[in-house]
């Protein structure tokens, strides 16, 4: 997949990124978006499993990088968390990240030259210093080891290592204890001893405001190393004001004579999978420090896979209609300002950030992508390409992890018909799975299981018990057939049977939406390509389908259970509820004698509704005569209104399911018996009016009825004739079906 796939408008010349940083690709100079000097947000990209966070941030590295100072951090990485558990006491997973970075910028070799961190370079030291359990020489040996994110050359660079060895020196023979109060004091007063009036000022700039320092920057060092030993809260301050002294560094690389005549344009920060537990040690104290006024140039762009960017920017409670949020390609770059009103350690934390949506391909987008792929291959007949085409499309939902991965494995496959192009065909075509540890190449397997390892077993919800990681995949395949969430439920508690530890429907929700998957107020897996994922899998997961069918018969249980006149919000009644579930595992012939039997007796509104309701159910693992019964080829037991139903049924399922092509008698076929039930309803009307008068309950609603169905006749067939689906759902608002 090319990094640049679907981000053209956001790199461009005149795009967001060369914008913020003020400068394009090429290293030309930009007008700064939001001026200059002024507040800045945090620019949050967000979108699901395969949207492309990470591939944009890597664009922005390799691009921009060579033009502007950038650093890039992955914040689901564990080096990090394990360079810290070498020495707990001098270190921590921020610490370390830190200096990670603060090593990246030492080491920019473009315009105005490497950036020195002394601020950031004292705070560790002193960090590093107040072990309070640590021996001379390893207080030493950590002090020392920081003269790494240190340009060589610069006077920083050895100051507090030879004040370090010269005390510890000094009390060798005398101390057998630890040294970490009057070594953090040496160490202090050695570095203020030696440095220029100069980086006196700096510190005391930054340290001075540490809390309680009162102005003192050697005060503000001492309490940092203290809170830093104290853990929790404590801990979680010091480090935000390690990165605050960081980020100061940073921006005086930019001012004084020489910095601001070599260095253009604004400094990057990019933290990949930032919504994580470090990611948003991070983030929150940036957002915090801007909000109480602490403003700098840094741009950080960090990624989130929840589309409202993460709880932790939003207080219980607190409305959030005002968060700045973009979308590419609506032709204007985003405004944006901090709202007015915010009160420092109150306000909500979204203030201060832009929120992105990452871009969806387009149609042209992924027809160019799957041209791409298909390379020098044979290119397949013109029908075959166009069913490809519509596969993909409505599979990915323009996601483009999505897209490349299907494309790749229709460029592997012959499809000799458009018949034989389905969704399942496709999802079954096989693709490389890349290496193994050893750089390999894994043996070719079927796309669907490629694309479930990428965006389910690999992107796990961070808050997922550990207990349930190991089938997490299989609770969420058995939620495929689930709609609300009662239905879900129903399921895991069959499925969890005997487990002390188990997730509820309401939890495993809330962890998809947390992972970045939509939700959908008519499916419990929110994502039709998703759930067409699951599905295969659950049909897969035993021997003819056994797993499939046992989840739906579940379901028909639960739902006969609670009455067929029980009220459903999505499908009318438990009873057509239960209907849906067996025409997705038994077959239609119950469901077509349900249909007719409730087409005499209910309204015809509620009728309709259920159709469609019922209708929407996946058909895998059986032969598809759906075409010859919706054409009445099939001979279908009982009298006419039962033969009407049927072909209805098997006329509206192919239309819902759409997972093969679509053939163009289908709109003919949805009008004809939706007006022959009218004509039924109104020969009714016709029969009571003669019996009851014109005025009878029974003429009324047939009469209603029959001018219902001839309008569904013209709406049904108009919707199938342009591709859409007949009944709205939030998965398909945004792809139709075509």
């Amino acid at each position: 997949m090319p990094d640049e796939l679907g981000f053209d408008e956001l790199l461009d010349d005149g795009g967001l990124i060369a914008r913020l940083l003020g400068k394009t690709a090429a290293g030309r100079k930009r007008e700064l978006l939001y001026g200059e000097g002024t507040d800045l947000p945090v620019v949050l990209l967000v979108g699901g499993p395969g949207m492309g966070k990470g591939r944009l941030l890597r664009c922005i590295r390799t691009r921009f990088g060579p033009r502007v100072p950038t650093a890039y951090l992955d914040c689901a990485q564990t080096d990090a968390r394990e360079l810290a558990e070498e020495a707990p006491g001098s270190r921590s997973e921020v610490t370390e990240v830190l200096r990670k970075i603060a090593l990246q910028y030492g080491d920019w070799r473009g315009d105005g030259g490497r950036i020195v961190v002394p601020r950031l370079y004292a705070g560790l030291a002193a960090v590093a210093a107040s072990d309070r359990l640590a021996r001379a020489a390893p207080l030493v040996d950590e002090v020392g080891r920081l003269d790494g994110i240190l340009p060589p050359g610069s006077f920083w660079r050895g100051v507090l290592k030879g004040t370090a060895r010269n005390y510890a020196g000094y009390l060798a023979g005398l101390v057998t204890t630890p040294l970490a109060g009057p070594f953090l004091n040496a160490l202090l007063d050695g570095l203020f001893a030696r440095v220029s009036t100069e980086g006196r000022a700096a510190l005391a700039d930054c340290y001075g405001e540490y809390p309680g320092a009162g102005g003192h920057p050697q005060a503000g060092l001492r309490a940092l190393g203290e809170d830093f030993q104290q853990g929790g809260e404590a801990r979680r301050i010091a480090e935000g004001f390690l990165f605050r002294a960081l980020r100061q560094d940073i921006d005086a690389a930019y001012h004084g004579v020489r910095g601001r005549i070599t260095r253009v344009g604004r400094p990057a920060l990019l933290l990949d999978h930032a919504d994580g537990a470090l990611g948003r040690r991070l983030v929150k104290p940036t957002l915090e420090d801007r909000e109480r006024g602490h403003h700098d140039r840094l741009v950080v762009f960090a990624t989130a896979r929840r589309e409202d960017g993460g709880r932790f920017l939003h207080r219980a409670g607190s409305s959030h209609d005002s968060m700045a949020t973009w979308q590419p390609f609506t032709g204007t770059l985003p405004a944006w300002s901090r709202p007015p009103g915010g009160v420092p350690d109150h306000a909500p934390l979204w203030r201060g950030v832009l929120l992105v949506r990452m871009p969806v391909l387009t149609r042209d987008g992924q027809k160019d992508e799957i041209g791409r792929l298909r390379g020098g291959h044979e290119q397949p007949d013109n029908a075959v390409r166009l069913r490809i085409h519509s596969g993909v499309h409505r599979l990915s939902g323009g996601r483009p992890r999505f897209v490349t991965r299907l494309g790749e494995a229709a460029a592997a496959t012959a499809f000799p018909t458009p018949e034989q192009c389905t969704d399942w065909a496709i999802l079954d075509a096989r693709v490389r799975a890349g290496e193994d540890e050893q750089g390999r190449p894994v043996a070719d397997r079927p796309v669907a299981d490629v694309l479930v390892d990428e965006l389910i077993d690999r992107q796990r919800p961070e808050e997922l018990p550990p207990e349930h990681r190991s089938h997490w995949l299989d609770l969420l395949t058995h939620l495929s057939v689930a709609h609300d969430v009662e239905c879900a439920q129903t399921l895991m508690r069959a499925v969890q049977e005997g487990r002390t530890e188990q997730l509820n429907a309401y939890r495993i929700a809330e962890l998809l939406e947390d992972t970045g998957w939509p939700r959908c107020p008519r499916h419990f897996i929110g994502d039709l390509g998703l759930r067409r994922l699951l599905t295969r899998r659950l049909y897969r997961l035993r021997e003819r389908g056994a797993a499939w069918h046992a989840d739906h018969a579940l379901l028909q249980g639960h739902y006969r259970d609670l009455g067929d006149r029980h009220p459903d919000a999505l499908f009318v009644t438990a009873a057509a509820h239960r209907m849906h579930h067996l025409l997705a595992s038994d077959g239609a012939d119950l469901v077509t004698r349900y249909l007719a039997d409730a087409f005499r007796t209910r309204p015809v509104d509620e009728w309709c509704e259920e159709l469609l309701a019922i209708a929407d159910a996946a058909l895998i693992g059986a032969d598809d005569d759906r075409y010859a019964r919706a054409l009445g080829e099939t001979q279908v037991r009982g009298d006419t209104l039962r033969r009407q139903v049927d072909r209805l049924l098997h006329a509206v399922w192919l239309t819902e399911d759409r997972t093969q092509p679509l053939e163009e008698i289908v709109p003919g076929v949805l009008r004809g018996p939706l007006r022959e039930l009218s004509e039924e309803l109104a020969r009714i009307a016709d029969e009571a009016v003669r019996h009851q008068g014109p005025e009878g309950a029974d003429v009324a609603r047939a009469a209603d009825g029959a001018a219902l169905l001839i309008r569904m006749a013209r709406d049904w067939g108009d919707r199938a004739e342009d591709k859409q689906p007949l009944k709205r759902c939030v998965c398909t608002e945004h792809i139709g079906f075509g």
